[in-house]
């Protein structure tokens, strides 16, 4: 889900990565993969962090610890290979970004540390957090082998002035599908499209699709089963619910062609449909919001829930950090977890509206600045209608199986059925770790 991102969804969980602000004092090291001294701690993430507001928070960190941070950005489009290899590598970073759904892969092959140790030195209690984000990083043997510092539910972004203009109704401010179902949603859409200038809608390109659509469509397992063993994405609810992400572009004609789009790019060309005005509708994780923030400015706009169907379910990505086994400098990269968590560094987060965090009082913080959106409080009524997906150690494999292939439906070559049924047997043997 995913992964999230303090700019945009993502790994898609689609990530912004924005050009690096001049100043901020944080050591971008590409090449080196340690600590450059006994104070300082490598950190490995998808986004480019100055200028964000995690780099702001890692200024404060390093000024109030004198613990330098070299950051180690890496592209979206790149970033789990480069993950990979350097957990392989012997000599990892400190502190790394993680995409929650590999976090159980990790944990099981033995690669990250249990943070239980630090948790219960520092006075961590499970009821001062969201249960989901606490709970989520916890093994089966009981290892607590990630940190979620917040979450970033998946909404729909939309153009308010679009909506009046076409004379749409404006979407639901709580959580409901009232007036606000698939067919409710596609009629807002045909009505939002205006031939040659703007789109109703961008829905496909954002991967956590996959799992609203599916349990929004009545299979509450989503993509895999709940023991992580089997592709479920491939059941007739799951095959209805991809063929109508599909049938927006192809049947109805109100969804920006896949030809079109660059979804791994790290330019951000997707989400700048939305700042354009040529898409009214976008789903996106909440952690969009800062780049619509700094970016929109001829339109007013605002979150929604996701559409219903047979169900309302949104996915909560969670910010997930980790520390590998093999890093030199646990007790630093603890530290400047903790404050991310727990301390200023949440509040900071909190602060500029890039995810809810999974401190309850630092949530509470999460208010309006009299900015868009208006509606914040539907992120925590998102929160408690969320899901995340089934996983495995083996579901880094099996996208690289079936994504790739989702494409010929994205572009209309194939149907949901022929794609998802034809690749199920393969998905499945490799869910069972049979390569």
């Amino acid at each position: 889900m995913p992964l999230p991102t303090t700019a945009a969804p993502g790994v898609s969980r689609r990530t912004v990565l924005r050009s690096a602000a001049a100043g901020l004092g944080l050591a971008a090291t590409a090449g080196c993969m340690t600590a450059s001294g006994s104070d300082a701690i490598t950190l490995l993430d998808w986004e480019t962090v100055p200028g964000t507001p995690l780099g702001d928070a890692i200024e404060v960190f390093q000024k109030k610890t004198g613990i330098r941070v070299d950051v180690q950005p890496t592209p979206t489009s790149d970033y789990d290979t480069k993950l990979r290899t350097v957990m392989s590598s012997g000599a990892p970073p400190d502190i790394v970004r993680m995409n929650d759904d590999y976090v159980r892969g990790y944990s099981a092959n033995g690669q990250l540390v249990d943070l239980a140790p630090f948790l219960r030195q520092d006075g961590f209690r499970s009821a001062d957090y969201f249960e989901r984000a606490w709970r989520f990083p916890i093994q089966p043997n009981g290892e607590h082998t990630a940190l979620c510092v917040g979450t970033q539910p998946c909404v729909i972004f939309y153009n308010v002035d679009a909506f009046r203009a076409a004379g749409v109704p404006l979407p639901p401010t709580t959580w409901t599908d009232e007036n606000w179902k698939w067919d409710d949603f596609l009629a807002a859409a045909k009505k939002l499209t205006v031939p040659g200038k703007r789109w109703g809608v961008l829905m496909y390109d954002d991967t956590s699709a996959e799992t609203t659509c599916t349990v929004n469509n009545g299979d509450p397992t989503g993509i895999y089963s709940a023991d992580g063993r089997e592709f479920t994405l491939a059941s007739p609810a799951g095959i209805e619910g991809i063929q109508w992400l599909a049938d927006l572009t192809h049947k109805h004609h109100v969804q920006v062609p896949w030809s079109q789009l660059q979804p791994d790019s790290t330019t951000n060309f997707d989400d700048s449909l939305f700042v354009q005005g040529k898409v009214a509708m976008v789903s996106r994780a909440y952690g969009i919001a800062p780049y619509f923030s700094q970016n929109v400015k001829d339109f007013t706009w605002d979150i929604a829930p996701i559409p219903g169907n047979k169900g309302q379910t949104t996915i909560a990505t969670m910010i997930v950090w980790a520390l590998p086994k093999q890093g030199r400098n646990h007790h630093q990269a603890w530290q400047l977890l903790k404050f991310l968590s727990d301390g200023e560094g949440a509040e900071i987060l909190a602060r500029q509206h890039n995810y809810v965090p999974a401190n309850h009082e630092v949530a509470r913080q999460l208010r309006s600045n009299g900015k868009p959106p208006a509606h914040l409080d539907l992120l925590s009524a998102a929160i408690e209608h969320a899901t995340n997906e089934n996983v495995s150690p083996n579901v880094d494999r099996a996208r690289t199986i079936y994504r790739p292939q989702l494409e010929s439906v994205w572009n209309g070559e194939k149907s949901a059925a022929e794609v998802l049924t034809s690749v199920k047997g393969q998905v499945d043997r490799a869910l069972a770790g049979k390569f």
